[in-house]
């Protein structure tokens, strides 16, 4: 038998442990009752003169049942629903199984009441009473918001003064609870004075747990001392504030009585949610006939807890995300299955698992969503007792232990317009707990577990209307009386503490378990996506099957050749009486193929493990390494971000920007997708457009046809064709016309197309004859069409043909067809290209340019159909390409156009920085790359890029008028460092190739700039101190330092110079430091963000961090000053030598 708690007027502290079940607002089938339900009987005992009870099924009236009948009836408006489930048996004993309420939705629903003219029923004067009570099932509230029950006035209504509230009442988010307020506005109401308002407010609120609760509020005008609220059967006191109690008379209008609105429909002061029986009276109903109204009878919170969490394993925590859910936590039953499920260590959140369509491809949640987290803690006798725990949340959360409501935040406060003041910063009460983030909350509280087996349940909402779903610092950790705070972790599991480095080890573990996650569901998620792939290449090796093989020319210096490429190569230099230079060194292979294959220079342990290996062979070795490691999806994203002219902008990202489709480029290369399969997804554009999907290649700048756009980057990218100069008019030095470039927008955009006035080119009347030439005329119709037969036939093979998705899809299959040779050859050409510093075709993106023919085009034709016997695996032909002679072989100034030797290669900006911060180790910048980290935007208005780890992940970082307190310091250097070696913070358009230029800025910029002080600067967390603290003999580490920056032994004179420099003091070099004196470097911290950046204190708190980063890091004191400061000028000098920058 199960047990049950039955409240009871009085019972408060009984309520206070009901278990938080939502049975949800379901729609009401039953037929309406044939009598009035008992509670209806108790409201009519009492006379009010508007009475509401929400029975109608349907329509657009509702009746009122109170003593002015009809007069007073309402009528629906927008968001309404009618027969809805209200309270009903056997939760609420006082009411019928067949009870209906009114739903109002999103983003506004209300009921008009009209008045029926002067000294009518709804008219109120000082020494009139009034009570005003309603059952309510409110779905959402947000901190400070105040929706309406009920009010009249202040309707936005024609001929009416303004913020003439007669009277009203509300529901006040305050601190995580809904509180009873009573508003009105005395008869003076003098335009623009706010204290003509007065607004009273209860002190007990209620928990919007998705149930049904009863409310009541009492007053006698002129008598301030008489208000009075009733919450689910608990008399209440309040207070007054705004103009404070008065005995002023309110105002008397004829305006309407609105049920559920204001404002002309304000969605901010509109209920959302559940209303039933609202009820209005010109009397006060005594406190305790109200107190009366409330019965409910509820199962015991434990037993409730205890069941949903039967099949809950031991020694984990079960986390569940559910989408589509009321803003509130507590309000989802126990029972609901969650959208997604997995399994961590504890209740510690710094991300959740991503959501991906039935493509692979990074999809959107519903915002909001919630969090559910659950397990098990166990505790021997001994360990029973008093514990404190806290709770720490961006947003509303609920932690419950055994079914009881411990500890909550309140939902995340709504953006103001950043002239709010700067928060302080909560400093740390207790040693043991890292300091509270900005824009974080936290709760903390003193329980007693007994000895036993505990349930702990945390419940997250993440995000909300106008805010971002983003997931960071949520956590609860525990700690027993005269213990360390500990994050709550699962049983057998190992504990963690809550101090920063704890916290950021937490980060790093748990990003790489999310990253498996998203990896496992990606492949899951698109197992018949992939299917139809595996169809496609069967067919693809078939075509070529059938074509004839390209011959492989014979050998002609076997010593210098190691595969098909060098045959090819090898053939011409024959021809042209050139000799190939000789193969680099290991040493410089290594670097050479580390930088082309991961970007960032081969660590200490990797040069280790390459001449570890004895065999012949094992430059292949490190190269199958190297190409299995997952910093090869890090390389690519750079390069594809320019040549698809990725822009993201973190403010007002639909302004001229595309959305961050980075994401999806570095899943796609780090699952080593097919290249026909990442062309199609970028061309469906599906999935999520601000949280990295290829969607985010649809938005596009303003311009009047924006696929005409995109049209062009994807021929450009992978038909190489140049397709800008017919955006307005026939291109004068290409084969081609407007119309074709128009017909492949009209295939994105999925209809036909008009082209406007402003895509023709205006042309001078006169003179000489123009070499542009328009076709076109404004206005006509340009039906979608594949404007290049010559490439890919008219007719799709049937493999191609098992799409349902229009001319999209149509286009993406054109594009990527086997049958189409171009788009397999501009992809190994371009691969080429990055590899040997010139594409076989060059430039690789405009084929049609003049004299552009491919310098080995049997070559290209065997590397374009050895990529479509492989399923279009890139890295199939990136291994063909570095493990040739041709590319192992040293620079020289031979013709480059022949490959004889290798061409001088810069690193790209990229690189220069992965490698920098790969060699210290240290953090690109500990700033999250957005203007607004507490997160009260919308990700419309503001994206959060998050904390970059590799260069790529930077953008553009400007501001409005460059407003100096939204600057972001450290993230700003290395964008500056980046633009200096030729990165683009802003891609309006695509690019292959840089500018190359060497400048003066480039050295200058490495030797003095901030980044590269960064690296030189030995710190605490700089990992090249690991070698200098390590007690290695001065010849050693002079050896592994040159080695770590230069990837080969240092010279003999760099050796003597070195130990020159370094040997006075070697041995005195380590100072020990006591644990008092050893100083830990706490995270930067502040508070500023959008909401508060106009103040003066947010400029002047900006201005201090940017003079601290360029002061730059702080050296250790673990070192001798002197010595360390002659070690970081070994380190420098390798850093500043060209052969740093430049490929070997």
């Amino acid at each position: 038998m199960s047990a049950m708690l039955v409240l009871i007027p009085g019972a408060r502290t009984l309520a206070l442990l009901v278990l938080v079940v939502f049975t949800g607002i379901a729609r009401g089938e039953d037929p309406p009752p044939a009598t009035l339900s008992p509670y209806a009987n108790v409201i009519l005992a009492d006379k009010p003169v508007g009475y509401w009870t929400m029975e109608e099924k349907a329509g657009k009236q509702i009746q009122n049942r109170g003593t002015t009948g009809a007069v007073l009836g309402g009528t629906l408006m927008n968001q309404v629903m009618l027969g809805q489930a209200g309270p009903r048996l056997p939760d609420y004993p006082l009411f019928n199984n067949e009870n209906r309420a009114l739903i109002l939705g999103k983003p506004a629903g209300w009921v008009v009441v009209s008045d029926p003219g002067e000294r009518s029923p709804l008219d109120f004067d000082n020494g009139d009473s009034i009570t005003i009570e309603a059952w309510i099932n409110l779905q959402s509230l947000s901190e400070g918001q105040q929706v309406y029950i009920l009010g009249k006035g202040r309707t936005n209504n024609p001929g009416v003064a303004s913020d003439n509230q007669n009277y009203s009442l509300r529901m006040r988010g305050i601190e995580g609870t809904a509180h009873l307020s009573f508003l009105f506005r005395n008869a003076d109401n003098r335009p623009g004075q706010q204290n003509d308002f007065h607004r009273w407010n209860s002190k007990e609120g209620l928990i919007l747990d998705g149930r049904w609760h009863h409310v009541a509020f009492v007053y006698r005008f002129g008598d301030p001392d008489s208000a009075h609220a009733v919450i689910d059967g608990m008399p209440g006191k309040g207070s007054w504030e705004m103009g404070g109690p008065t005995s002023k008379p309110p105002v008397v209008d004829n305006d309407e009585l609105w049920i559920g609105s204001s404002m002309g429909g304000n969605p901010g002061c509109s209920f959302q949610g559940g209303l039933d029986e609202v009820a209005l009276y010109r009397h006060l109903v005594p406190i305790e006939r109200l107190a009366r109204r409330y019965r409910a009878i509820f199962p015991d919170p434990r037993e409730a807890e205890y069941a949903a969490a039967e099949k809950l394993p031991r020694g984990t925590v079960e986390v569940g995300l559910f989408e589509s859910v009321p803003s509130q936590p507590g309000m989802l039953p126990l029972s609901t299955r969650p959208h997604r499920s997995y399994r961590q260590k504890s209740l510690a959140f710094v991300g959740v698992p991503r959501k991906y369509t039935t493509t692979g491809v990074i999809d959107d949640r519903s915002n909001p969503y919630l969090l559910r987290a659950r397990n098990w803690l166990t505790l021997d006798a001994e360990k029973a007792g008093n514990y404190s725990i806290v709770l720490r949340a961006r947003s509303a959360a609920h932690l419950y232990i055994d079914g009881e409501l411990v500890a909550q935040t309140p939902l995340m406060s709504k953006n103001a317009d950043g002239h709010e003041a700067v928060p302080k910063l909560k400093t740390a009460d207790r040693q043991d707990l890292r300091l509270l983030p900005a824009g974080c909350q936290e709760q903390l509280v003193l329980v007693e577990l007994t000895a036993g087996e505990h349930l702990f349940r945390l419940d997250a909402m993440i995000g909300g209307t106008g805010q971002r779903a983003e997931v960071d610092n949520l956590c609860v950790a525990i700690a027993g009386e005269g213990g360390e705070f500990q994050l709550l972790a699962a049983d057998r599991q190992p504990r963690q503490g809550m101090l920063e480095a704890d916290w950021q080890e937490l980060r790093s573990e748990q990003l790489a378990d999310l990253a498996r996650l998203d990896s496992a569901t990606r492949q899951g998620a698109s197992t018949l996506w992939q299917q139809y792939w595996d169809r496609r290449h069967t067919a693809g090796r078939q075509q070529v099957a059938m074509q004839p093989g390209i011959p492989v020319p014979a050998a002609t210096s076997p010593g210098m050749i190691h595969n098909e490429i060098d045959h090819f190569i090898n053939s011409r230099l024959d021809e042209a009486g050139l000799k190939p230079a000789t193969l680099v060194s290991d040493f410089d292979f290594l670097r050479r193929v580390s930088l082309d294959t991961v970007g960032v220079t081969p660590t200490l342990g990797e040069i280790k493990a390459m001449f570890a290996d004895r065999r012949k062979s094992r430059r292949e070795h490190a190269i199958d390494r190297l190409l299995d490691d997952p910093r090869w999806a890090d390389n690519w994203v750079g390069y594809w971000q320019d040549v698809l002219a990725e822009n993201p902008g973190i403010l007002k990202p639909k302004l001229n920007n595309t959305g961050p489709f980075r994401w999806w480029i570095y899943e796609s290369f780090l699952d080593n997708k097919a290249m026909d399969r990442f062309v199609t997804e970028l061309v469906m554009m599906e999935g999520s457009t601000y949280g990295g999907g290829p969607a985010g290649f649809s938005m596009a700048t303003q311009n009047d046809v924006p696929m005409a756009a995109k049209a062009q980057v994807l021929t450009k990218a992978f038909l190489g064709i140049e397709m800008r100069c017919a955006r307005c008019h026939d291109a004068p030095f290409h084969p081609f016309k407007q119309q074709e470039l128009f017909g492949l927008a009209a295939m994105l955009t999925g209809k036909e197309l008009t082209l406007p006035e402003s895509s023709i080119a205006s042309l001078p009347n006169g003179g000489r004859e123009s070499v542009v030439k328009v076709s076109l005329a404004p206005g006509t119709t340009i039906a979608p069409h594949w404007p290049f037969p010559e490439l890919a036939a008219a007719d799709l093979p049937a493999s191609l043909e098992e799409g349902t998705r229009g001319t999209r899809e149509e286009l993406a299959a054109r594009l990527t067809s086997p049958a189409n040779h171009r788009f397999a050859e501009v992809i190994v050409n371009r691969l080429w290209q990055r590899y040997m510093g010139i594409g076989l075709v060059d430039p690789v993106d405009d084929w049609h340019s003049a004299g552009n023919e491919p310098s080995h085009p049997a070559l290209l034709q065997y590397l374009a159909n050895r990529f479509i016997e492989g399923g279009y695996d890139l890295k199939k032909v990136a291994r063909l390409i570095l493990s040739s002679h041709t590319y192992q072989r040293a620079v020289g100034d031979d013709d480059r156009l022949l490959f004889a030797a290798a061409t001088r290669r810069r690193m790209t900006a990229e690189q220069l920085v992965d490698s920098l911060f790969a060699i210290s180790g240290k953090q690109i910048t500990q700033e999250l790359l957005t203007l607004d980290p507490e997160g009260r935007r919308p990700v419309e208005s503001f994206l959060n890029l998050g904390r970059p780890t590799r260069a790529w992940q930077l953008t553009s970082l400007s501001n409005e008028r460059d407003r100096p307190a939204l600057a972001l310091p450290m993230a700003q250097e290395v964008v500056e460092f980046l633009r200096v070696y030729g990165w683009r913070e802003s891609r309006p358009n695509p690019l292959t190739v840089r500018e190359e230029t060497a400048t003066v800025l480039q050295p200058l910029t490495l030797a003095n700039g901030v980044v590269g002080r960064r690296t030189v600067r030995l710190s605490d967390d700089n990992a090249l101190m690991e070698l200098v603290l390590a007690g290695l003999p001065l010849n050693q580490l002079i050896e592994k330092i040159t080695l770590r920056i230069l990837s080969r032994p240092p010279t003999d004179t760099e050796r003597k110079l070195f130990s020159r420099l370094l040997s006075e003091g070697y041995n005195d070099r380590i100072i020990t430091l006591s644990t008092n004196d050893s100083k830990l470097q706490q995270r930067p911290r502040n508070a500023v963000s959008w909401s508060n950046h106009l103040s003066a204190e947010a400029t002047t708190i900006k201005m201090e961090i940017e003079r601290q980063v360029r002061r730059g890091d702080p050296p250790s004191e673990r070192l001798n000053a002197d010595w360390r400061e002659r070690m970081e000028d070994v380190i420098w000098a390798l850093l500043n030598s060209p052969e740093f920058t430049f490929l070997p």
